[in-house]
C-alpha cells in the first residue's frame, strides 16, 4: 500500500494527461470547391498582341450554354471585335479530343464572315488554347472567293497572337 500511497499523484497525473490525449476535435466537413471548366475559365476581356510584343486590338470573349432537342447540353463562345473587325460565335465541343492540350477551345472555319465595313472573309482557326489567363491563338484569314465584288485587295494571311486576359 505505501507504494501505491507514494505514486498516487504521480498515477493520477498520468490518468489526467490520457483522458487530455484521448479527445478528439470533431471533424467538420471541408467544402470542395470544384474546379471551373474549360468555358467558364476562357470567358473576359483581352489585350491581343503579336508574337513581338505589338498590342493589336481589345477582344472579349463570351459564353453561354443553351440545350438542344435532344436537351444536350451545347457550350457557346461570342468572340467580339476577333481580328479588331470580327464578331461571330462557335460551339464547343463537348469533349476536347486526347491529343489536344487541356484547355483549348475551338474557333472554326467560317465562310463567309462579314467584317465591320461589311466585306466577306474567310477564316479558319487552327489553334486556339489558354493558359494561366492568356490564350493562344493562330488562324488563317481571306477573301480570295469575295475580293473583287468587294471591291478589296486581296489578302491571305496566317496569324499568331496572345491574349492577355484583363482583370
Amino acid at each position: 500500500m505505501p507504494f501505491i500511497q507514494k505514486y498516487q499523484l504521480l498515477i493520477l497525473v498520468f490518468a489526467a494527461g490520457i483522458n487530455i490525449l484521448s479527445c478528439t476535435k470533431k471533424k467538420t466537413p471541408v467544402s470542395v470547391i470544384p474546379e471551373p471548366t474549360n468555358w467558364e475559365l476562357i470567358p473576359g476581356t483581352y489585350k491581343m498582341y503579336d508574337t513581338l510584343g505589338n498590342y493589336l486590338n481589345d477582344m472579349s470573349i463570351s459564353h453561354w450554354t443553351s440545350f438542344n432537342e435532344q436537351n444536350a447540353q451545347r457550350d457557346t463562345f461570342q468572340f467580339n471585335n476577333f481580328d479588331g473587325q470580327f464578331i461571330f460565335k462557335e460551339f464547343q465541343p463537348e469533349v476536347n479530343p486526347s491529343n489536344w492540350p487541356k484547355h483549348s477551345f475551338y474557333i472554326g472555319s467560317h465562310q463567309p464572315l462579314y467584317d465591320s465595313n461589311n466585306d466577306r472573309w474567310q477564316l479558319y482557326g487552327y489553334e486556339a488554347r489558354f493558359s494561366n489567363d492568356t490564350i493562344y491563338i493562330r488562324y488563317q484569314i481571306q477573301n480570295i472567293l469575295y475580293y473583287i465584288e468587294d471591291v478589296r485587295p486581296y489578302e491571305n494571311r496566317t496569324v499568331k497572337c496572345i491574349g492577355v486576359k484583363q482583370h
